[in-house]
């Protein structure tokens, strides 16, 4: 070979290394571009979040605040007046439309000011600041209620995934089993009726697989409506949930701290400050109004100071009846709180009763079915193994194990639902 060529042959592998390493690079920028994030989703760190992208929590801070400025204004006096304008202007004879010729027509300006009764102004005050801790109060109720659902959302997607992966080990066996069924059945030991039940066993597993991949797909959704992006990332390590953060008699015996009844509390004591309010409709407002007049150069100028009071000459028809449509406005709030407490109380009664038993559903399945179940597909498999059994029998152990194993996921899940309610009617610190 001549030097030229070798010269080519070195030209062309240059530029063939050249475009590989392009390709490289490109390569490991794309894949870094579009590499997910891997790092587990702890339960904690979902709560949190959650809570940071929240728009029914945004909304409900700006309610707080808007009614936290309502609080100051609610005691000051209404903004003065300003009065000004001509007073006994002539319009006819030799006078007409001067306005110095006549001694009583004159420039006149000044200022008006109404002053509610200090009874009112103070109901007032007492009514924005309990509608203040109302909205606080219903923030505390919107925080508790967004932390269950997506406590529930979380749960619900670590339980699908696991279901979802107990029903891949069963394809996987029944995908070993078909790879020596046609041996089988050409030895003797399996009848042509059997492989074909083998192979209906496979299919039906491979379907409940399909059906729970749409669970998982499901569930995922709905924790990326909470927590956005980061749905997408491995879940984290499974909370306790045999265990409440409180005691179930404690919460049973402390309703009227929780924030959904806290609301009902607040919303009657709003409706007390409303009756105080028209009470003090029943005692006169004041006003003052001071104005100047001017008729100079000819006459003399004028002040005047008039005092206006209102006269409340027929309470029992206006201020009465205000007081009256109040007073039965709390008592509508009074009924409402305490039909919301009995709810509430049979909710949590409820919820207890669900974590107790799914519990205690879940350590049997744990303890007892699921150690049958498999002791079950051991003996079976080892029938036909040894030719004492049919093939039948081992697909029927197989399903029913794993029917078992489905069964604690969802007694499992049902315990989580109820926990993660439960844990979280009363507010507490969330570190992510």
């Amino acid at each position: 070979m001549s030097l030229y060529q070798h010269q080519l042959l070195a030209r062309a592998a240059l530029r063939h290394a050249r475009k590989m390493s392009a390709l490289v690079i490109l390569a490991t920028i794309a894949s870094g571009a579009g590499a997910a994030d891997l790092r587990p989703l702890g339960f904690d760190e979902a709560l949190a979040i959650a809570e940071q992208r929240s728009s029914r929590l945004a909304a409900q801070t700006a309610s707080v605040s808007a009614a936290a400025e309502q609080v100051g204004r609610s005691t000051e006096l209404p903004d003065p007046r300003l009065k000004f304008g001509v007073d006994n202007l002539p319009v006819s004879g030799p006078d007409s439309y001067s306005f110095t010729r006549d001694s009583m027509t004159m420039k006149r300006f000044g200022f008006m000011q109404e002053i509610p009764n200090g009874d009112k102004r103070k109901a007032r005050g007492e009514r924005a600041a309990r509608e203040q801790v109302l909205e606080s109060a219903n923030l505390e109720a919107q925080r508790a209620a967004l932390r269950q659902d997506i406590a529930v959302a979380w749960l619900d997607l670590h339980y699908a995934q696991r279901t979802h992966q107990a029903l891949e080990q069963l394809v996987k066996q029944h995908q070993l089993e078909s790879e020596t069924i046609s041996a089988a059945v050409g030895a003797g030991r399996v009848t042509p009726a059997g492989a074909i039940a083998q192979r209906s066993a496979l299919e039906s597993a491979r379907d409940r697989m399909l059906d729970q991949q749409r669970v998982v797909s499901r569930a995922r959704a709905v924790l990326a409506a909470l927590v956005g992006d980061a749905a997408q990332r491995p879940l984290g390590a499974l909370p306790d949930t045999a265990k409440l953060a409180h005691n179930p008699a404690a919460l049973i015996g402390s309703l009227e701290s929780h924030p959904a009844q806290r609301v009902f509390e607040e919303r009657e004591a709003v409706a007390a400050t409303e009756v105080a309010v028209a009470s003090s409709a029943s005692k006169p407002d004041w006003g003052v109004e001071v104005s100047y007049g001017q008729r100079s150069p000819y006459f003399s100028n004028m002040l005047t100071v008039m005092v206006s009071v209102d006269l409340p000459i027929d309470k029992a028809r206006r201020q009465d009846r205000e007081v009256a449509s109040k007073l039965s406005l709390l008592e509508r709030a009074r009924s409402e709180r305490e039909e919301a407490r009995r709810m509430h109380e049979a909710e949590v009664r409820a919820m207890v009763a669900d974590w107790e038993i799914a519990g205690e559903r879940a350590r049997r399945f744990e303890s007892v079915l699921l150690p049958l179940a498999r002791e079950r597909v051991e003996l079976s498999l080892a029938a036909y193994r040894g030719g004492r059994g049919d093939l039948a029998a081992v697909l029927e152990a197989r399903r029913a194990e794993t029917e078992t194993q489905v069964n604690l996921l969802a007694a499992a899940l049902e315990r989580g639902r109820a926990w993660a309610r439960l844990n979280h009617l009363i507010i507490h610190e969330v570190k992510p």
